[in-house]
């Protein structure tokens, strides 16, 4: 049965050019969408925006989740960062860094390597300063992902976590990270991908809209889609690593768990015994729970989040 949900686009989405500024990113971060909100109850963030990575899966998955979320997303930046293999004397670029913790990890693990995180949002790149930015060989600036401002081949490895699906343009983000890479040096995305180049007919599914405006996304790349972009820009697939069921199950069967809960009297009452936080939600805050939900398991069904590693030909 196909549910028609009651939506609003922002205009952004709608039109967005090729090469524009992505979308309002910072609208997926600022509180104003409940899903936000309800991560922030919890022990989600604040320096971390990802999703987190959980040791198990399954129906017990709500556990870990609610049991410490930001613990999985350090888990999740110190996986991604075991994938760029990075050795004494590397250059970093940490992209879409959000508010620098993520480049601040891969510093404090690799101490003789030089890292640089840029973000697009200004306010981001000024809370990295004041938190993190008090090494010598870790810096942060603002910059776009997809008009690096960086010489030819200034870096050994570069890094994009759960970032490149805000990108108008992941295939001009390619081409610069290829760019400012050399020879050898290895890109890691991690990134939500569909499960084929067939499965984007989903895009415009009205649950699909749901979670494009809660996130601020016009379109995912498919799993094969990022292998030929990645050819086209000049690198080799190494390998890819599909982490779902480690990082979107988990966190979609606890929103399953919160909203059977947000749903009744009892429920609620339960939740604010629990983390009293919870009483500042609204009937109306629920409401928009249970239709995020539905939109994000659609999304679920026909995509992946995957980690791909790329390393420059």
């Amino acid at each position: 049965m196909r549910i028609d949900f009651p939506i609003t686009l922002n205009r952004s989405i709608e039109t967005e050019s090729p090469h524009a500024v992505p979308l309002n990113v910072a609208e997926s971060y600022d509180g104003t969408n409940v899903v936000f909100r309800a991560l922030r109850l919890a022990t989600w963030g604040p320096t971390l925006l990802n999703l987190g990575y959980y040791t198990f899966g399954g129906s017990l998955s709500v556990l870990n989740v609610m049991s410490n979320m930001e613990l999985a997303q350090q888990r999740l930046v110190r996986k991604s960062i075991d994938l760029l293999q990075v050795s004494p004397g590397d250059q970093v670029l940490d992209v879409a860094c959000g508010r620098g913790k993520s480049s601040f990890m891969v510093q404090a693990l690799h101490p003789q390597t030089t890292v640089i995180g840029i973000d697009l949002l200004d306010r981001n790149v000024q809370v990295a300063r004041t938190l993190f930015d008090q090494v010598g060989s870790l810096s942060y600036r603002v910059g776009n992902a997809m008009d690096l401002d960086f010489p030819d081949a200034s870096f050994d490895r570069v890094m994009c976590l759960e970032a490149a699906f805000h990108f108008p343009d992941r295939q001009r983000f390619l081409r610069e990270s290829a760019r400012v890479l050399r020879p050898g040096g290895r890109l890691v995305i991690v990134d939500f991908a569909w499960n084929s180049d067939a499965e984007r007919i989903h895009r415009d599914d009205p649950e699909t809209r749901i979670v494009r405006e809660i996130w601020q996304w016009s379109d995912f790349s498919s799993i094969p889609e990022y292998e030929r972009m990645g050819r086209t820009a000049g690198f080799r697939l190494l390998s890819s690593r599909d982490w779902s069921q480690h990082v979107t199950r988990p966190i979609q069967t606890l929103f399953e768990r919160l909203s059977a809960l947000g749903r009744t009297s009892w429920g609620r009452r339960i939740l604010a015994w629990i983390n009293p936080l919870y009483r500042s939600f609204s009937t109306q805050d629920w409401e928009q729970v249970a239709l995020a939900v539905r939109g994000h398991e659609h999304v679920r069904r026909f995509s992946k989040y995957m980690a791909f590693i790329f390393e420059k030909r």
